[in-house]
């Protein structure tokens, strides 16, 4: 077994006080498309002469709420999408009590799907829905197969329960996540560039032992790291759960 893979199995059996954080490259495996990577959701839409930006902001909703609607039906709901090992291994260290939780920049839902109970979403989920109105909620399974997009209650748009381009991030959410950092001894980055603040930030907080970094490319936070493994996700998990 390759030495850092070693180094990296051996962190984790040693450690009770794992934290998770999560970004796109974990979801790659199930077929989530990565948002800004070559190729990714970001590309494909701006091929069509869009801007992603713009309609996943506040103010195409507010500007065409007929049209978000429309967009997030089409490019962003996926039913045939399921957690990948990597969900599911993250899911049994918590169930075995060895880890607090995950913190996830992904929208997916994944890792509520695989059996995480302690998630913290930052930028939202696709799990849920709300009306832009009269708040009335809904899950992302009423919403598909039923083909939801107006409040059966008020008669206004259905919307994501995600956080758009201008909206701030929640604040508890903010605070669960840095107090989880904080209390672990084991902090695992995996499949995230760690560009995208202020979820990136985040990692300023820990103080414990181990900081690793999982991805395929480089982070800014590499030299922070006591172990950085370039490499697929799936592969790395695959050979520390042997």
């Amino acid at each position: 077994m390759d030495t850092s893979i070693e180094q990296f199995k051996n962190i984790i059996a040693n450690s009770n006080k794992i934290t998770f954080f999560t970004g796109a490259g974990v979801s790659v495996a199930s077929g989530v498309p990565d948002f800004r990577s070559m190729g990714g959701l970001f590309d494909e839409i701006s091929k069509d002469g869009y801007s992603p930006e713009y309609l996943l902001s506040t103010n195409y909703l507010q500007d065409d709420p007929k049209g978000f609607v429309d967009f997030y039906h089409k490019r962003l709901l996926v039913a045939d999408k399921q957690p990948n090992l990597v969900h599911q291994w993250i899911a049994q260290l918590e169930q075995d009590k060895r880890s607090l939780g995950v913190i996830t920049q992904n929208i997916d839902g994944l890792h509520a799907d695989a059996g995480s109970s302690n998630v913290d979403e930052l930028h939202g989920t696709l799990n849920r829905f709300y009306c832009i109105d009269c708040h009335k909620q809904y899950s992302k399974n009423e919403v598909m197969t039923e083909d939801i997009r107006q409040c059966d209650v008020c008669g206004n748009p259905i919307r994501p329960d995600i956080v758009l381009y201008g909206e701030m991030l929640n604040q508890n959410t903010i605070s669960r996540a840095i107090n989880k950092i904080r209390e672990a001894n084991t902090l695992v980055v995996l499949g995230s560039s760690l560009v995208v603040q202020p979820a990136a930030g985040l990692i300023s907080y820990f103080e414990g032992q181990n900081l690793i970094i999982i991805n395929k490319d480089t982070t800014p936070y590499d030299s922070d790291a006591d172990l950085v493994i370039n490499d697929d996700m799936v592969s790395v998990v695959e050979s520390v759960t042997r």
